[in-house]
Protein backbone atom coordinates (compact mmCIF):
# COMPACT_ATOMS: atom_id res chain seq x y z
CA UNK A 1 0.00 0.00 0.00
CA UNK A 2 1.75 3.10 -1.08
CA UNK A 3 0.74 6.62 0.67
CA UNK A 4 -0.24 9.36 -1.99
CA UNK A 5 0.51 13.29 -0.97
CA UNK A 6 -3.33 13.47 -0.70
CA UNK A 7 -3.30 10.65 2.26
CA UNK A 8 -0.45 12.46 4.06
CA UNK A 9 -0.51 16.31 4.03
CA UNK A 10 -4.00 15.99 6.47
CA UNK A 11 -1.29 13.48 8.75
CA UNK A 12 0.87 16.21 8.39
CA UNK A 13 -1.63 18.60 9.31
CA UNK A 14 -2.39 17.07 12.51
CA UNK A 15 0.70 16.10 13.63
CA UNK A 16 2.18 19.91 13.46
CA UNK A 17 -1.95 20.68 15.31
CA UNK A 18 -0.86 18.26 18.47
CA UNK A 19 2.68 19.12 18.50
CA UNK A 20 1.62 22.82 19.18
CA UNK A 21 -1.24 22.31 21.41
CA UNK A 22 1.50 20.63 23.76
CA UNK A 23 3.84 23.54 23.87
CA UNK A 24 1.28 25.91 24.33
CA UNK A 25 -0.31 23.65 27.30
CA UNK A 26 2.69 23.28 29.68
CA UNK A 27 1.62 25.39 33.17
CA UNK A 28 3.98 27.58 34.42
CA UNK A 29 3.53 28.20 38.50
CA UNK A 30 2.03 31.61 39.66
CA UNK A 31 2.81 34.07 42.35
CA UNK A 32 0.10 35.79 43.95
CA UNK A 33 0.14 39.03 45.60
CA UNK A 34 -2.11 39.17 48.48
CA UNK A 35 -3.95 41.64 51.32
CA UNK A 36 -5.08 39.89 53.80
CA UNK A 37 -6.18 36.53 53.99
CA UNK A 38 -8.91 37.01 51.33
CA UNK A 39 -7.74 39.89 48.55
CA UNK A 40 -6.02 39.17 45.48
CA UNK A 41 -4.11 42.62 44.68
CA UNK A 42 -2.44 41.14 41.52
CA UNK A 43 -1.40 37.87 40.09
CA UNK A 44 2.29 37.44 38.61
CA UNK A 45 3.09 34.77 35.34
CA UNK A 46 5.51 34.57 32.88
CA UNK A 47 5.06 36.77 30.58
CA UNK A 48 4.44 39.74 32.84
CA UNK A 49 6.10 43.14 33.52
CA UNK A 50 7.44 42.84 37.58
CA UNK A 51 9.00 45.40 39.69
CA UNK A 52 9.88 45.76 43.16
CA UNK A 53 12.39 46.39 45.30
CA UNK A 54 15.17 43.52 46.93
CA UNK A 55 16.03 43.02 50.60
CA UNK A 56 19.50 44.65 49.76
CA UNK A 57 17.84 47.25 48.41
CA UNK A 58 17.90 46.99 44.91
CA UNK A 59 15.55 48.25 42.64
CA UNK A 60 14.41 45.02 40.19
CA UNK A 61 12.49 45.80 37.29
CA UNK A 62 11.70 43.29 34.47
CA UNK A 63 10.06 40.31 32.53
CA UNK A 64 8.90 36.71 34.45
CA UNK A 65 10.89 34.51 32.14
CA UNK A 66 9.54 31.80 34.39
CA UNK A 67 8.13 30.65 38.30
CA UNK A 68 9.95 27.71 39.71
CA UNK A 69 10.01 26.25 42.96
CA UNK A 70 9.30 29.36 45.19
CA UNK A 71 11.87 31.18 42.70
CA UNK A 72 11.06 33.72 39.91
CA UNK A 73 13.31 34.40 37.01
CA UNK A 74 13.26 37.93 36.04
CA UNK A 75 14.61 38.97 32.21
CA UNK A 76 16.31 42.52 33.07
CA UNK A 77 17.39 44.55 29.61
CA UNK A 78 19.59 46.94 30.25
CA UNK A 79 18.80 49.95 28.10
CA UNK A 80 20.96 52.74 27.66
CA UNK A 81 20.87 56.32 25.34
CA UNK A 82 22.80 56.13 22.31
CA UNK A 83 23.85 58.91 20.47
CA UNK A 84 23.65 59.07 16.44
CA UNK A 85 26.14 61.03 14.08
CA UNK A 86 23.79 63.88 14.62
CA UNK A 87 24.18 64.59 17.75
CA UNK A 88 20.32 63.07 18.97
CA UNK A 89 19.91 59.99 20.83
CA UNK A 90 17.36 56.81 21.03
CA UNK A 91 17.17 54.23 23.74
CA UNK A 92 19.12 51.15 22.89
CA UNK A 93 19.21 47.18 24.54
CA UNK A 94 22.54 47.03 25.65
CA UNK A 95 22.27 43.48 27.07
CA UNK A 96 19.68 41.17 29.10
CA UNK A 97 20.51 38.91 31.95
CA UNK A 98 18.46 36.23 33.80
CA UNK A 99 18.07 36.84 37.12
CA UNK A 100 16.49 34.34 40.15
CA UNK A 101 15.17 35.61 43.37
CA UNK A 102 13.58 33.86 45.42
CA UNK A 103 10.05 35.66 47.47
CA UNK A 104 11.25 35.57 50.44
CA UNK A 105 13.65 38.01 48.63
CA UNK A 106 11.22 40.49 47.81
CA UNK A 107 10.65 43.37 50.22
CA UNK A 108 8.80 46.24 48.80
CA UNK A 109 6.33 46.11 45.41
CA UNK A 110 6.11 49.21 43.60
CA UNK A 111 3.12 50.61 42.93
CA UNK A 112 2.55 51.22 39.28
CA UNK A 113 2.59 55.10 38.43
CA UNK A 114 -1.11 56.88 38.52
CA UNK A 115 -2.07 60.57 37.43
CA UNK A 116 -0.98 63.14 38.90
CA UNK A 117 1.37 61.31 41.48
CA UNK A 118 3.86 64.78 41.67
CA UNK A 119 0.90 65.91 43.80
CA UNK A 120 0.12 63.21 45.61
CA UNK A 121 3.78 62.63 46.11
CA UNK A 122 4.35 66.35 47.92
CA UNK A 123 7.35 66.56 44.99
CA UNK A 124 4.95 70.15 43.73
CA UNK A 125 4.51 71.58 47.00
CA UNK A 126 8.30 70.68 48.25
CA UNK A 127 9.16 72.67 45.01
CA UNK A 128 6.88 75.46 45.34
CA UNK A 129 7.77 76.21 48.85
CA UNK A 130 11.40 76.18 48.35
CA UNK A 131 11.33 77.94 44.86
CA UNK A 132 8.61 80.92 46.56
CA UNK A 133 11.80 81.41 49.58
CA UNK A 134 14.14 81.60 46.85
CA UNK A 135 12.31 84.09 45.32
CA UNK A 136 11.42 85.84 48.36
CA UNK A 137 15.08 86.49 49.26
CA UNK A 138 16.68 87.01 46.10
CA UNK A 139 14.03 89.98 45.50
CA UNK A 140 14.47 91.23 49.15
CA UNK A 141 18.26 91.54 48.76
CA UNK A 142 17.82 92.95 45.17
CA UNK A 143 15.59 95.44 47.13
CA UNK A 144 17.56 96.07 49.97
CA UNK A 145 14.57 95.02 52.25
CA UNK A 146 13.97 92.95 54.98
CA UNK A 147 13.36 89.32 54.58
CA UNK A 148 9.72 88.94 55.63
CA UNK A 149 9.32 85.86 58.42
CA UNK A 150 5.66 85.69 57.00
CA UNK A 151 6.89 84.82 53.88
CA UNK A 152 9.53 82.60 54.72
CA UNK A 153 6.82 80.83 57.24
CA UNK A 154 4.40 79.86 54.27
CA UNK A 155 7.42 78.53 52.51
CA UNK A 156 8.28 76.33 55.28
CA UNK A 157 4.18 75.15 55.58
CA UNK A 158 4.59 74.41 51.90
CA UNK A 159 7.81 72.17 52.42
CA UNK A 160 6.16 70.62 55.68
CA UNK A 161 3.32 69.93 53.47
CA UNK A 162 5.30 68.23 51.06
CA UNK A 163 6.94 66.09 53.76
CA UNK A 164 4.13 64.90 54.92
CA UNK A 165 2.50 64.16 51.87
CA UNK A 166 5.60 62.13 50.97
CA UNK A 167 5.27 60.13 53.95
CA UNK A 168 1.66 59.21 53.67
CA UNK A 169 1.47 58.56 49.66
CA UNK A 170 4.63 56.18 49.48
CA UNK A 171 5.09 54.05 45.94
CA UNK A 172 5.60 51.48 47.37
CA UNK A 173 3.99 48.34 49.45
CA UNK A 174 5.51 46.31 51.69
CA UNK A 175 5.64 42.88 52.18
CA UNK A 176 4.92 41.80 55.79
CA UNK A 177 1.78 40.23 57.62
CA UNK A 178 -0.25 42.74 55.72
CA UNK A 179 0.62 42.32 52.48
CA UNK A 180 2.34 39.05 51.31
CA UNK A 181 3.19 37.00 48.13
CA UNK A 182 1.77 33.20 47.73
CA UNK A 183 3.60 30.46 45.52
CA UNK A 184 0.74 28.45 44.06
CA UNK A 185 2.43 25.25 42.15
CA UNK A 186 -0.22 24.41 38.98
CA UNK A 187 2.28 21.35 38.55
Amino acid sequence: MQLSAKDITPLITLLIIFSCLSTYSQHSDIIVFKKGNSKTIKTYFPGIQIHFVSIAGNEVEGMIKKIVKDSIYINIYDSRPQYTIWGSSFWDTVSVSLSKYHIKEIREIVKPPKRFAYIKNGFIFMAGGVGYAILHSVNALYLKEKIDPKTIGFSAASIATGIILKKLNRNTITLGKRHYLQYISLN
